[in-house]
């Protein structure tokens, strides 16, 4: 007599797991954005000369005409590629499998505007781009090979030095940092900073906010490769790498900014769904994107530094 074996269908689906993205809305906003969009042009302002006391040496005054300028980041195409849910998937699965890839793709996609964010607002400029100093230890970021230096307190300070003399301070607003778990870690190692941790702030927790240093909120984020998205070149003066792009001996970079020195822009994500497809045997296409961009405000970069874990 044969055996009847029964298989159970569990409603608990195990989803995809992401990084924290929470950290691209600390910057200013423009939503809304049209999925025809392909640039958002920022003004800047131009110089005026300094003022002066005492009287002048002659009249009339020298005059300078106001000029101001303006420069453009693009806004891209972020899509999730088409995937295909067959009818007999539909019928067999105890959940709702086709709103599960909606929110499968809605995750992907904004992991990648979240990866656009932590690149495009990574400094150019080497005066805003700072080492670590610390004991050599190894790091986790896939594809890296050797020891980085830790961060230390004076790193930290170094940094905050760095963001006073920029005269951005006045401005409304706070000042963020994401970093990855390794620098993280090595905050935990400096007792001066341990204290942070223990501020019991639930709601900022919450909001994905670690904890503050010297007026500094501390976020982290560890894409799969175990960075914030941000690698340099192992060069005297560093190179920003391009998005996706590795090699063994770049250094990890941690971010500070001013929420008023960066921005971004991005559009609703749209979903298309094409059902009872006859070329799929009946089956489902979903398909979501959307437009997202990224820059530093200012040309100069004012209000944004990165600090890298230096080769050992």
């Amino acid at each position: 007599m044969s055996e009847i074996r029964t298989t159970v269908y569990s409603k608990e689906l195990q989803k995809q797991l992401f990084p924290d993205n929470s950290f691209f809305k600390k910057s200013i906003g423009e939503t809304g954005v049209a999925i025809n969009a392909i640039a958002v042009e920022k003004p800047q302002q131009g110089t005026i000369p300094k003022a002066k006391n005492g009287e002048p040496d002659s009249y009339p005054l020298k005059v300078t005409k106001a000029d101001d300028s303006k420069s453009t980041y693009p806004v891209e195409l972020v899509y999730a590629p088409p995937i295909l849910i067959t009818s007999e998937s539909e019928m067999l699965t105890n959940y709702s499998k086709r709103q599960t890839k909606q929110e499968q793709q809605a995750g992907v996609i904004n992991t990648r505007c979240a990866d656009i964010a932590a690149h495009n607002w990574g400094p150019t400029k080497s005066t805003n781009i700072i080492k670590s100093t610390g004991e050599g230890r190894a790091t986790n970021v896939a594809g890296l090979t050797g020891n980085r230096k830790a961060i230390t307190k004076a790193d930290i300070l170094k940094v905050y030095n760095l963001l006073l003399r920029m005269n951005v301070s006045g401005l409304p607003g706070k000042w963020y940092a994401l970093l990855t778990a390794d620098a993280y870690s090595d905050l935990l190692n400096i007792d001066d900073f341990v204290s942070y941790e223990k501020t019991g702030y639930t709601t900022k927790l919450e909001q994905g906010i670690l904890g503050r240093i010297m007026n500094i909120e501390i976020m982290t984020r560890s894409t799969e490769r175990m960075d914030i998205g941000l690698l340099y070149s192992n060069a005297s003066t560093p190179v920003k790498r391009a998005m996706d792009e590795i090699v063994n001996s770049d250094r990890p970079a941690n971010l500070f900014w001013h929420e008023k020195m960066v921005c971004r822009a991005e559009g609703t994500v749209k979903t298309s769904i094409n059902t009872d497809r006859a070329d799929y045997v009946g089956g489902t296409l979903i398909s979501s994107y959307t437009r997202f961009g990224a820059a530093i405000v200012r040309e100069d970069e004012k209000g944004v530094v990165a600090l890298l874990e230096d080769n050992a």
